[in-house]
C-alpha cells in the first residue's frame, strides 16, 4: 500500500494478520498499527482483501491476503518453526531450513526478554515461505510481579512459570520476578499447560504437606484449558472471555496482588467457617444436656421450653453474626518485598508459614503464570533484505 513507510511491510503484515485474534501480543501489534496508520490497518480503501484468517493455538495465526495485481499471499505470523515450515499439501517431505533467516536477530531480542515472533510469506503454488522480517515484542514487568511471587512465596505457595515463549525470553522474565530456574516451563502449547497441571495434581506430598491444590493463573485462549483442569483457575478480568469462562475466579483489575489477596481472604473465610462450626458444636454440647434435664436428679429443675428455644436461636445468630463480620474484611498491604501485613487476625495465624520455598527434584515439571499490559506493550522491528 502507498501510505506504507519504509520499513514497516513486516508491521503491516503482522497486523493483517492479527486483526482477527484476541492474543495479548495480537493486540499490541494491532494497536502500532493504528498509531502508524489509523483505525484502516489492512489498507481495504486501496483494494487490499484479508481473509481466510485461522488461529494455531500455540503457534500463530495465518491470513490469505490478495489485491489486483499482487496476486496472493498466505502470511503467517508466529513461532519459528511453524511460520517456516513448507507447505505440506504441495511437498512431499517438511522443508526446514538448516538456519532460519534472523536467527541472530531473535537470540538477540530474546536476550532483552522480548517475545520474538516470525513474519513469513508465500504465493499460491510455492512450497517455501520466505522470512519478511521478525519482531519482538516487550512486555513490560509490572510493578506488582516481583513482589506478588515473593508474597506467594513467603505465603508457602510453589510458583511456577509455564509459558509458549522461548526458553531464553522465560528465563530473562523470571531472573527478573524471582522465579527458580527449575519452576520454569517455556516453548509449550496450550494441551501441554494442562497436562502440566495435571502432573502437579498428582503430586501429593510437597514441602511436607500432602493434598495440595494447583492454582493457574492466565488470561489468555492459550490458557483456558488449564484454568479449567486447575484446582482453583483465576484469570485476570483484561483477558480474553474463553480464559474468563474457564476460571472459577476472575480478577475484575489487572492487579497481580489481587492473587494474593483472593488468597488471603479465601484463608480467612475458611478459618471464620471453622470458628464458626467448633463454636456451634462446644455451645450445643454444653447445652444439650441441660435442656435435657441432666440437673433434674438432683435440683429437681429442668430448662423451660421457651429458654431452651431462646438458648438455640442464640446459637445460629451468634454463627450468623460472626459470618457477617467478613463485611468489614480489609484487604492486606503487600510491600516491596512480599511481606504481607493486614495488621492483625491473618498475619498472626499466617506467621507461622513464612518461609521460603526449597528446591527439590521436581522430574522436569515446569510451569507458569502468564500476565501480559496490554496498554504498556512495546514493540521492535526487525527487517530483514
Amino acid at each position: 500500500p502507498s501510505k506504507l513507510g519504509k520499513n514497516k511491510t513486516t508491521l503491516w503484515l503482522a497486523a493483517c494478520a492479527e486483526a482477527g485474534s484476541e492474543h495479548p501480543l495480537a493486540l499490541a501489534i494491532v494497536n502500532a498499527a493504528k498509531g502508524a496508520w489509523g483505525n484502516d490497518i489492512v489498507c481495504s480503501n486501496e483494494g487490499v482483501v484479508v481473509s481466510n484468517y485461522e488461529i494455531f493455538p500455540g503457534e500463530g495465526v495465518e491470513c490469505k491476503i490478495e489485491k489486483v495485481g499482487w496476486g496472493c499471499r498466505w502470511v503467517r505470523v508466529g513461532k519459528q518453526s511453524w511460520a517456516c515450515e513448507a507447505d505440506k499439501s504441495n511437498f512431499a517431505q517438511d522443508y526446514l531450513p538448516d538456519k532460519f533467516t534472523g536467527t541472530i536477530e531473535m537470540s538477540d531480542l530474546r536476550s532483552k526478554g522480548q517475545v520474538g515472533i516470525y513474519v513469513t510469506a508465500m504465493s499460491d503454488g510455492e512450497v517455501k515461505r520466505t522470512v519478511v522480517g521478525i519482531m519482538g515484542i516487550v512486555d513490560p514487568i509490572r510493578p506488582d510481579a516481583k513482589s506478588c511471587v515473593r508474597a506467594l512465596t513467603n505465603l508457602g505457595i510453589e510458583v511456577w512459570m509455564c509459558t509458549g515463549d522461548h526458553n531464553v525470553t522465560a528465563q530473562a522474565v523470571a531472573s527478573q520476578v524471582g522465579i527458580d530456574d527449575s519452576t520454569i516451563c517455556s516453548n509449550v502449547k496450550p494441551e501441554e499447560k494442562a497436562d502440566l497441571v495435571t502432573r502437579l495434581r498428582k503430586r501429593r506430598v510437597y514441602n511436607g504437606k500432602r493434598n495440595r491444590k494447583v492454582a493457574m493463573v492466565g488470561d489468555g485462549i492459550n490458557d483456558a484449558v488449564a484454568l479449567a483442569r486447575a484446582d482453583v483457575g483465576i484469570a485476570i478480568g483484561a483477558g480474553t472471555e474463553v480464559a474468563v469462562e474457564a476460571a472459577n475466579i476472575v480478577l475484575i483489575r489487572s492487579n497481580l496482588h489481587d492473587v494474593v489477596v483472593a488468597l488471603h481472604l479465601s484463608r480467612v473465610v475458611f478459618h471464620r467457617i471453622w470458628w464458626n462450626f467448633f463454636w456451634a458444636m462446644g455451645y450445643n454440647t454444653l447445652a444439650l444436656p441441660f435442656a435435657a434435664g441432666v440437673l433434674y436428679p438432683f435440683t429437681d429443675w429442668t430448662l423451660p421450653p421457651a429458654f431452651a428455644g431462646l438458648m438455640m436461636a442464640f446459637s445460629s445468630v451468634s454463627v450468623v453474626t460472626s459470618s457477617l463480620l467478613l463485611r468489614f474484611y480489609t484487604k492486606p498491604h503487600i510491600d516491596d518485598e512480599g511481606n504481607i501485613d493486614d495488621g492483625n487476625y491473618f498475619h498472626q495465624c499466617c506467621s507461622r508459614r513464612k518461609r521460603y520455598v526449597k528446591t527439590e527434584s521436581r522430574r522436569g515439571l515446569k510451569a507458569n503464570i502468564n500476565n501480559y499490559d496490554f496498554s504498556d506493550i512495546g514493540m521492535t522491528e526487525v527487517e530483514l533484505t
